[in-house]
């Protein structure tokens, strides 16, 4: 499987290219407007993961004004060609691009929302920063103390501990229920992921980057791939739950392992 890193270096040229464009769209729409704050670049394009793939592409671009009521999207930047996606679209320079308009003050508490949006705001690039307010944010927002890392990991931990423990196992296999036994290994496997991710200081992506960009992380188990591999097996008998729940045990050695060593619990 490729990683996020073999991407990024297959595509380097490609996104210089969609950056450029992006940077040219910013100064033709943002700079001289008065009313708009600043421009992040987000998404793939700023990742540096981006492709154009034959199901079409879009760059995404987060637009920062004080109010949304100072803005008329469509005066500044046309009209939207995409009426079924929820963002303002448009195409510039022969590329799609897909337009979010956010407030100074949905960024500061960016922190109150859901992990993923926390994420996709965490590796934004800055386009445009008039009043160097994004620079601050950028800095200071997405930083985490000792004790909020502690609190994060253990609460996938102990949900992980509760969908795997054996009293589970035998309820659901002396049930004959394999659907819910893998409905139960699928929400261990997310917790397992999110609790590296905490341990890794970052924040956790949508569920559709949620195991690929573990890959990536600094600080997970030496058997990492095998243990995803594993984990995501199919249930449908005795042979598959024993395999399966075997696996889980492993992985669950290893996150209390990490916890203890981390003087996070006795």
């Amino acid at each position: 499987m490729k990683t996020l890193q073999d991407v990024i270096s297959e595509q380097r040229l490609e996104v210089s290219r969609y950056r450029k464009v992006a940077e040219n769209a910013v100064s033709r729409f943002c700079s001289t407007n008065d009313a708009i704050v600043g421009a992040l670049l987000s998404g793939s394009t700023a990742r540096g993961d981006a492709r154009s793939g034959p199901f079409g592409f879009m760059i995404d671009l987060v637009v920062i004004v004080k109010n949304k009521t100072d803005i008329d999207l469509e005066k500044v930047f046309g009209p939207d060609i995409e009426p079924y996606i929820p963002y303002h679209c448009i195409s510039f320079e022969n590329l799609g691009f897909q337009i979010e308009l956010a407030t100074v003050d949905e960024l500061k508490s960016i922190r109150s929302r859901n992990e993923s949006e926390i994420f996709a705001k965490q590796e934004t690039m800055i386009l445009l920063d008039k009043t160097g307010f994004l620079k601050e944010w950028k800095q200071t927002t997405f930083a985490l103390t000792p004790e909020q890392k502690k609190v994060r990991a253990l609460m996938h931990y102990f949900r992980y501990q509760y969908l795997t423990n054996s009293y589970h196992q035998e309820k659901w296999t002396y049930r004959d229920a394999w659907i819910q036994l893998a409905q139960n290994g699928n929400e261990a496997c997310e917790c397992y992921c999110s609790f590296l991710y905490c341990i890794n200081s970052w924040f956790i992506p949508r569920k559709d980057w949620l195991v690929y960009l573990t890959y990536e992380l600094i600080e997970k188990p030496e058997g990492h791939e095998r243990f995803v591999e594993a984990a995501y097996r199919s249930v449908l008998s005795k042979n598959d739950v024993a395999a399966r729940y075997k696996n889980f045990q492993e992985i669950g050695i290893w996150m209390t392992e990490f916890c203890k060593s981390s003087d996070w619990i006795e």
